[in-house]
C-alpha cells in the first residue's frame, strides 16, 4: 500500500507538470507572448509544482539596477632597481533604481618585481598625452585589496557620507559590507614614439580571489576570477558569442550565517567592440538596437548577472564539475547550460566615458627607476536592462529606466 501511494504521488506530480507546460503555452498564445504576463503565471505554476514535489523552491526576484555610476580612481606607482610598488584608491558612487545610493570605498596595494629597457616621460591632461616613450617593461606582483560598502537612503545622506569619506572622517553610518581580495597579476608595456606619432601596447592579467561579508544578514560571499572559462559559460548561456574587450568574469558562492552554501552567482562585463552584434534573443530583450561602440568616443559596456540556487541538485552538480576542472569543455558547457536553464538572468547595457590626467617618467637598462601617477574619472549611465526568470521569457526592466 505504501508503494502504491508513492507511485500515485509520482503520477500526480507528472500530471501536474504536463498541465503546467500546456497552460504556459496557452498563456503565451493568449497574451500574444507578453513576457510579463507569461512570466508571472508560469512562475506561480512552477512554484506550486515545486511545493507539491517537495523540492527546494527558491524565490530569486530581480534586484534593483545601478542606473548611473561615478568612479574616481587614483593610482600611484614607484619602480626602483627591480622592485615595483603600486597604490590605488577608488570611490564608486552608484545610483540605484530603488532610490538608494551605494558607495564603495577601496584601497589596494601591490608589491612585485619589474624589469625593462628604455625610458619614458609623459604628461596626460584630460585624456590628451604629451611626451615620448621608447621602452619595454614586464613584471609580476602580488595584490591585496580591502574595501567597505555603504548604502545611503537618498542623495542627501549620500552627500554626507561622501563628505566624510573625502575629509577622512568616520562616516555617519556603519558600512553595510566589508570585502577583501588578493591574488597575483602580471603586467607588460611596450611603447615607441610620441603621442602624435607612435604606438604603445599595455597588457594586464591576473587571478584574484576574495571574500565579502554582509553585516546586516551575516551572509559571506566567496569569489574567484573565472577569466576565459567563465566567459565560455557566458557564451553558452546567452546563446552565442559576443565580441567584447576588457572582459571580466567572477564566480561567487554565498554562505548563510550557518555556513551553508545557498547561492551561486556569476557576474560578467565587457566593452563592446566596434561593429559588434549581440545574439538575436539578447538584442531583442534590450530593445533591438545596435549597441556597438559609438563614433562619439563613448563606450558601450555589457553586464550580465546570473543567480542560481545551490540546493538545486542539477545546479550543484554542474558547479562541482566546473570547480573540479574549470578548463574542461564539458564542465564549461554544463555550467553554461545550468545558467541558461535554471538561473535568474539580468542583462544591462551602459554608456561609458572616462577621462584621465597624470604623469609618468622612468628609465632603465634591465633595472628600473621611475614613477607614475594617474587620476581617472569614469561615468556610466544605464541605456537598457532586461531580465529573465528561470524557464521564463526575456522582459525589459522598465523599473530601471527613467519614464
Amino acid at each position: 500500500m505504501r508503494s502504491s501511494r508513492g507511485q500515485a504521488t509520482i503520477d500526480y506530480v507528472a500530471l501536474i507538470a504536463v498541465l503546467a507546460v500546456l497552460l504556459t503555452i496557452v498563456l503565451a498564445i493568449a497574451s500574444g507572448g507578453a513576457p510579463g504576463i507569461v512570466n508571472a503565471a508560469a512562475g506561480q505554476i512552477r512554484h506550486a509544482l515545486c511545493v507539491v514535489s517537495g523540492g527546494p523552491c527558491p524565490d530569486l526576484p530581480p534586484k534593483p539596477c545601478a542606473v548611473a555610476s561615478h568612479r574616481d580612481t587614483r593610482h600611484y606607482a614607484v619602480s626602483l632597481v627591480v622592485v615595483r610598488v603600486d597604490r590605488d584608491r577608488y570611490v564608486l558612487r552608484e545610483q540605484i533604481s530603488d532610490g538608494t545610493v551605494r558607495l564603495t570605498v577601496a584601497r589596494s596595494g601591490t608589491l612585485g618585481a619589474e624589469v625593462g629597457v628604455g625610458g619614458r616621460a609623459n604628461v596626460t591632461v584630460r585624456g590628451r598625452t604629451v611626451g615620448v616613450t621608447d621602452e619595454a617593461r614586464a613584471g609580476a606582483q602580488g595584490v591585496l585589496t580591502s574595501g567597505r560598502v555603504y548604502v545611503a537612503r537618498d542623495a542627501r545622506e549620500a552627500a554626507l557620507l561622501m563628505r566624510a569619506i573625502r575629509d577622512g572622517d568616520d562616516p555617519p553610518a556603519a558600512a553595510r559590507e566589508v570585502f577583501y581580495e588578493g591574488g597575483l597579476r602580471g603586467l607588460a608595456t611596450i611603447g615607441v614614439g610620441n603621442a602624435a606619432a607612435g604606438a604603445s601596447l599595455r597588457g594586464l592579467s591576473g587571478v584574484l580571489a576574495g571574500g565579502r561579508r554582509d553585516r546586516r544578514t551575516g551572509d559571506v560571499t566567496l569569489s574567484v576570477n573565472a577569466a576565459g572559462s567563465g566567459w565560455g559559460a557566458v557564451t553558452v548561456a546567452l546563446g552565442g558569442p559576443v565580441a567584447t574587450g576588457e572582459r571580466g568574469v567572477t564566480l561567487a558562492v554565498t554562505l548563510d550565517r550557518h555556513g551553508r552554501a545557498t547561492e551561486l552567482s556569476l557576474t560578467a562585463s565587457g566593452t563592446l567592440a566596434a561593429g559588434a552584434a549581440l545574439p538575436p534573443g539578447l538584442s531583442r530583450a534590450l530593445g533591438g538596437r545596435a549597441w556597438a561602440m559609438s563614433t562619439d568616443g563613448r563606450g558601450r559596456r555589457l553586464e550580465l548577472g546570473a543567480r542560481l540556487d545551490l540546493r538545486d541538485p542539477l545546479v550543484a552538480a554542474a558547479w562541482r564539475r566546473f570547480r573540479d576542472d574549470p578548463e574542461s569543455g564539458d564542465a564549461i558547457g554544463g555550467l553554461g547550460e545550468a545558467i541558461r536553464d535554471r538561473s535568474h538572468l539580468d542583462v544591462r547595457m551602459y554608456r561609458t566615458s572616462n577621462t584621465s590626467s597624470g604623469a609618468s617618467a622612468g628609465i632603465g637598462q634591465v633595472v628600473q627607476a621611475g614613477g607614475e601617477y594617474e587620476h581617472t574619472i569614469e561615468d556610466s549611465r544605464l541605456l537598457s536592462a532586461a531580465s529573465r526568470p528561470a524557464g521564463g521569457l526575456w522582459a525589459q526592466r522598465s523599473d530601471c529606466l527613467p519614464a
